[in-house]
């Protein structure tokens, strides 16, 4: 499968060797893959299945937070399955202490994106999956530094450890 999955998007990198090593490539189309399918996902949520805020007694859960934790639900374990075993493969890094890594990432981001989707959405109303997608875009290049460096990082060799 992962086969399958590196050469179908590997026929499409030819025309952007120039410009992006083939790594930061497959990283960029399995993100884009897990940006539109999150995007997807609250689309129909907000849109068709969540068509009001829910009430429990005194307290209020906003559609836009419940399409967020849908969205969230579905995207990280599709995320980071096609990162562990699609895009960084060569890390040395425990499986157990990357999922806690990246289970971390996903905290910050759904802080971030709660947040921000509350200031564009409540504070400046903007249209809340119009929203969803410029908090997404901003968030990514601080998701793949994390990931890269943090959650997959892969020992450098021919370094030796400082004792």
């Amino acid at each position: 499968m992962r086969r399958a999955i590196l050469a179908f998007i590997d026929f499409f990198h030819p025309p952007f060797k120039k410009y992006i090593s083939l790594h930061n490539f497959r990283y960029l189309a399995t993100g884009g893959s897990t940006f539109v399918l999150g995007q997807v996902i609250f689309y129909i949520a907000y849109n068709f299945v969540f068509l009001n805020d829910l009430k429990y007694f005194d307290f209020t859960i906003s559609r836009n937070s419940i399409s967020l934790a849908v969205e969230f639900a579905i995207v990280i374990p599709y995320s980071f399955i096609l990162n562990k075993y699609i895009i960084f493969t060569h890390s040395e890094v425990k499986s157990r202490v990357q999922l806690f890594r990246f289970l971390n990432l996903q905290l910050i981001n759904m802080l971030l994106n709660y947040v921000l989707m509350k200031g564009f959405t409540d504070i400046l109303n903007i249209y809340p999956t119009i929203s969803r997608l410029i908090v997404g875009v901003g968030i990514s290049g601080f998701s793949y530094i994390y990931q890269h460096y943090f959650t997959f990082s892969v020992k450098k060799f021919g370094k030796k450890p400082k004792h």
